[in-house]
């Protein structure tokens, strides 16, 4: 299943009886990644997305008298370059990713809030060529991160929030052409947005 229709079904699945608890979010920002492959064969060659916007949604329930479950929803778009020591970067295309995370989150001092959980991430080329030549690839992934939260209205809040997240990736280019083990993908994220408070 892919992870946007996921996020969908889960977050339609939040109980109707308590939609006065239920925390509803949505942020915009930036998203950094690794190099997805390296490589050297006379030079050093990499390939790997830029500095990506990214939008994230997402909805919390409360499970206990400071902690949620919450299910996180996010997609990034980025230009994909090909670099090699001393020639200028070749422009790949866009590359677009979709992730979602169920986690918990709970408090750690004042209006701060760690986050952790696990879920997917699907890469989607604009273009079906290099390392996405038979196409994109879905992939688990595991994050933490932290959530601040100041009161801008009655039952809204700015929130300012950090993401790590780690997974594994290849594709089946990639493996078709000899590259057995999968590279390991770290990303950070930064965005900032608003939250419907739970009062």
């Amino acid at each position: 299943m892919r992870p946007l229709p996921f996020a969908v079904l889960m977050l339609a699945g939040l109980p109707a009886a308590l939609p006065a608890q239920v925390d509803y979010f949505a942020r915009a920002g930036v998203t950094w990644s690794r190099d997805l492959v390296t490589d050297r064969i006379i030079n050093d060659i990499s390939v790997g997305p830029g500095l990506a916007p990214t939008l994230a949604l997402g909805a919390a329930l409360p499970i206990a008298p400071r902690y949620h479950a919450a299910v996180e929803a996010s997609l990034t778009t980025a230009t994909l370059s090909a670099s090699e020591t001393g020639t200028p970067d070749a422009d790949l295309g866009s590359l677009r990713t979709g992730a979602v995370m169920l986690g918990l989150d709970g408090p750690i001092v004042g209006r701060l809030r760690w986050r952790a959980g696990a879920g997917l991430i699907t890469y989607w080329p604009a273009d079906d060529s290099g390392i996405f030549a038979r196409g994109g690839t879905t992939r688990f992934l595991a994050g933490a991160g932290a959530d601040y939260r100041y009161p801008v209205a009655r039952r809204w809040d700015l929130m300012a929030s950090g993401r790590w997240d780690f997974h594994r990736f290849t594709t089946e280019e990639l493996e078709s052409r000899g590259f057995g083990s999968s590279q390991g993908i770290q990303r950070v994220g930064v965005t900032v947005g608003l939250a419907r408070g739970l009062k």
